[in-house]
């Protein structure tokens, strides 16, 4: 029945009935619709066109330039990148789809040449590429490119975090021409610092100082407003992602062979990630993993509340759900084939440590040395693993639901680890606990239920240029997933997301909107739809009522005048089922 009134559950967690990153059909593979590469090293890019726009080193820029008003950029030109590009507070950045960037570093320079772009609190940047047609933000070299080529994104705002209201990002404190940059901390939950959709940011990663590299994509209290989706960041030189408190979520999101840890999050993160794929290789990890002091290895998911594990408020809470998580060991072969370098700088595929709340729920992990280290007290505890409890609540850390193969060829069996889990040296005793705890039936998650060899899980994810991370037919990845968790409950599930078959082509264009919206599809038969805007708690705000859809092209223009700036959903609803786009009100 139609339901235009009614109350809607469209918030952020979409409901699927497998666990990963992907179906198992060929037409929902939001990785291969062309927006990704996995072959960046051999792509031929465009020669740079326009030297001066982003050129903060050239003309006595002195290592900075600054953007202060609204600047769009032009996708017919190939940018080069060079200094410290700041989007101030106000100013906004509008980088249009199929627009490509390429970074210059050069830490030899006088200034330096950080080769980043940094949008400052209060600032916006608008990158919107779409399927066909991604923005690039790339390396500067014809051949050769690699890790640290240049900076990266990091983008600030305004939300919360643990750590205060004026926290900086490691590393810009000590830039010589201008140590003020990149400050991040308020008390706006929702705000807005605009949006990424379809970005690809690859061979990032420039060491400002030994031990304080920018990210790929950093984001330091970044909102709710915030909108991130499809983002691809490859062959990066620290984290692929880390979020330093903050509101923000996102789906969509890639982490092709980086550095250090692909999805790092501190300092009170809150948010939610959902569909994202992370591919480690053994020949890239953290170079300082043996280093006598600042070691770090190499995980997929690293999660602090703060460097001390203290109990400031708010906690690390955020969720991952339907993360394909595939590991450096090659499908096959085991941990113990390893030299000793990669023995040592790969460690696991989750380590929460340093009292974090991070929940991983409906995700697939392959291939890791040890698979789960809950890391101190403080993380067990919360778990519930040392009374044999299991959290269930909006302030519960959660490993639920997830697949893991290959865990029986991982490390050696210690007193710390067994190749499954592991804990810190002075929790031995809780190994046990904590091993059978992870394998309760109440947490749903599937071990080793096949063999780690080709063609059992997934269909070719460890492929170098084209890998396929869809379940093969009859995978352990269909089915067992849990979307009715408590601890979801402050991002909601959306049961009915893109499930028309007689409907595709959905897009929300502009996207974040000022006074109007549209939405636009493809209707393979004439159908009854039912078109509306509701908020982040499901009310219905605007409604078109009851639409004749006829076959072909659509278009269905909404006034967005009357609302405030924020998140909010676009849906078309039929008998058959709805869709909905996240969309973003920004005046």
């Amino acid at each position: 029945m139609l339901c235009s009134t009614a109350l809607v559950q469209a918030q952020f967690f979409t409901q699927v009935g497998y666990q990963g990153a992907l179906d198992t059909d060929p037409a929902k593979d939001w990785t291969a619709t062309g927006w990704t590469n996995f072959n960046p090293k051999a792509t031929n890019y465009a020669a740079v066109t326009d030297t001066v726009t982003l050129n903060g080193i050239d003309a006595g820029a002195n290592g900075k330039k600054t953007i202060t008003g609204s600047l769009t950029l032009d996708a017919a030109k190939v940018y080069l990148l060079k200094g410290i590009i700041v989007v101030a507070d106000g100013a906004t950045l509008t980088i249009p789809a199929g627009t490509v960037i390429r970074g210059k570093a050069d830490l030899t320079a006088s200034p330096k040449n950080y080769a980043t772009l940094v949008v400052e609190r209060g600032g916006k940047l608008i990158a919107n590429g779409t399927a066909t047609q991604p923005i690039v933000c790339t390396s500067w070299k014809t051949s050769g490119r690699d890790r640290g080529d240049w900076g990266g994104i990091v983008i600030c705002g305004k939300s919360p975090n643990n750590q205060g209201a004026d926290v900086q990002v490691e590393g810009f404190n000590n830039v010589a021409f201008d140590n003020t940059l990149a400050k991040f901390g308020g008390t706006v939950a929702n705000d807005n610092s605009g949006s990424l959709q379809y970005v690809r940011i690859e061979f990032a990663g420039l060491a400002f100082e030994a031990n304080k590299e920018v990210n790929s994509l950093t984001l330091g209290s970044v909102g709710s407003g915030t909108t991130i989706d499809y983002v691809q960041t490859s062959y990066g030189n620290d984290d692929a992602y880390e979020w330093f408190g903050g509101n923000v979520s996102a789906k969509h999101l890639i982490s092709y062979i980086t550095t250090d840890d692909d999805f790092d999050t501190d300092f009170g993160w809150g948010g939610a990630v959902q569909f994202a794929i992370a591919v480690r290789d053994s020949s890239y990890f953290d170079l300082t993993w043996n280093a006598p002091s600042g070691a770090s290895t190499s995980e997929t998911f690293e999660s602090d509340n703060d460097a001390s594990g203290s109990a400031k408020l708010p906690y690390t809470r955020g969720v991952f759900s339907n993360v394909t998580c595939v590991g450096p060991i090659p499908i096959g072969s085991t941990w113990s084939a390893f030299g000793p370098t990669s023995k040592g700088a790969f460690r696991r595929g989750a380590r929460i440590r340093r009292n974090s709340r991070q929940s991983v729920i409906n995700s697939i992990f392959m291939g890791y040395r040890n698979f789960l280290m809950y890391d101190g007290d403080s993380t067990l505890n919360a778990s519930g693993v040392p009374t044999a409890s299991f959290p269930n609540t909006a302030t519960g850390m959660l490993f639920r639901n997830n697949l893991i193969v290959n865990s029986a060829a991982g490390a050696p069996i210690s007193s710390t680890a067994n190749g499954l889990v592991e804990v810190a040296s002075a929790n031995s005793a809780q190994l046990t606990p904590f091993d059978t705890w992870i394998k309760d039936a109440t947490n749903g998650n599937k071990i080793n239920p096949v063999a780690y060899t080709s063609g059992t899980v997934l269909v070719d994810p460890q492929n170098k240029v084209a890998p396929n991370f869809r379940p093969v037919s009859g995978s352990p990845a269909i089915g067992g997933t849990n979307f009715d968790l408590n601890r979801l409950a402050a991002f909601g599930v959306l049961n009915a997301v893109k499930t028309i078959s007689s409907v595709d082509g959905i897009r929300a264009f502009p996207n974040p909107a000022q006074n109007q919206i549209s939405l636009e599809f493809t209707a393979q038969e004439s159908l009854k739809a039912v078109a509306y805007i509701s908020d982040i708690q499901g009310r219905v705000i605007a409604s078109l009522g009851q639409q004749n859809i006829v076959t072909g092209y659509q278009e269905l223009v909404f006034s967005t005048a009357g609302l405030n700036n924020g998140v909010y959903f676009l849906n078309l609803e039929t008998a058959a089922g709805r869709i909905s786009q996240r969309i973003v009100v920004q005046k």
